[in-house]
């Protein structure tokens, strides 16, 4: 079974270069909504010094499950993985193939694409370096740890300060901003694929059949020799 997509004709990459400007739009606007909500909270709260657990945790966990969507779509470098930065040098090197002239990305895109890839990376396994800041930040030497070592505590919190809302908002914004200046390269690079402008149009649908999801469990078996 075939697992890695062929660029065997330009039309290949417009296709895919259209499923990637598509998948982002729909990340950021999730996103935006996202941010209307902590919006939303903060400005009937006003006053408010603290969120309930549960409240903060559920925005939390839907927020940086988009946020790693994101770094790997754009920054992802590894073998066979669908990301902006993996296609734009593919695009670059092939220029003379598709006799099209593309011009390199600026300083401020490939640092973004760059930083996107080290979120990724970090994102995906949990740093060693978590435990050793925690040993520090709350002074855990040899003894202590020995003389509590026969309890396990699983800490749990009613509340969280509000600036852990507040934060999450800015960077909310930050993953916004930045993607929307891999947006609009994108779309030039797609204007030049084409030869002309793109239109990006929202397409109004009343359900989405779970038949789509057809292609998810064939790629899933492709991957898995099945």
């Amino acid at each position: 079974m075939q697992k890695e997509f062929k660029f065997n004709e330009k039309a290949d990459y417009i296709f895919y270069l259209s499923e990637l400007i598509a998948d982002l739009v729909q990340k950021t606007d999730r996103l935006t909504r996202y941010r209307q909500e902590i919006e939303h909270l903060m400005l009937t709260n006003p006053n408010s010094k603290f969120i309930h657990f549960e409240l903060y945790e559920t925005i939390s966990d839907k927020v940086n499950r988009l946020f790693q969507y994101l770094f790997n779509l754009l920054g992802d470098e590894s073998k066979k993985a669908v990301s902006y930065r993996r296609f734009r040098k593919r695009l670059f090197k092939d220029t003379k193939t598709l006799n099209i002239e593309l011009e390199e990305l600026h300083e401020s895109e490939l640092k973004i694409l760059s930083e996107y890839n080290s979120l990724r990376n970090w994102g995906l396994h949990i740093p060693e370096s978590l435990l050793v800041k925690k040993k520090e930040f709350f002074k855990m030497n040899s003894t202590f740890i020995e003389a509590n070592k026969s309890t396990i505590p699983i800490p749990t919190y009613e509340y969280f300060e509000i600036q852990f809302l507040t934060e999450m908002k800015r960077e909310i914004q930050e993953v916004i901003d930045s993607s929307m200046i891999i947006l609009e390269r994108m779309k030039g690079d797609y204007s030049v694929l084409i030869g002309g402008q793109v239109n990006i149009e929202y397409e109004q649908n009343q359900v989405k059949p779970y038949l789509f999801m057809t292609a998810v469990q064939n790629s899933w078996n492709s991957q898995n020799g099945k």
